[in-house]
């Protein structure tokens, strides 16, 4: 029984401490224009992609063809 507490103990201890870490890690923001920039056009790329390839839009096509997926990859 005392073997059972201490192996919850150990993981308790472990996740919360994961927690912490992930909690307190620098986010990398990007802070210059040209990031900024990069990660809009990104974004409006993935955009267009989740809007092009919806399943509705997929239904009775046959997906993505090797030209589509030049035009999404960076």
């Amino acid at each position: 029984m005392a073997t059972l507490i201490a192996l919850f103990a150990g993981l308790a201890v472990i996740v919360t401490g994961l927690a912490v870490y992930l909690h307190r890690r620098p986010h990398n923001r990007t802070e210059t224009v040209e990031g900024l920039l990069a990660e809009q056009e990104l974004r409006a790329r993935l955009r267009a992609a989740r809007s092009a390839y919806s399943t509705f839009a997929m239904h009775g096509t046959h997906g993505l063809t090797v030209d589509d997926l030049e035009r999404y990859r960076r």
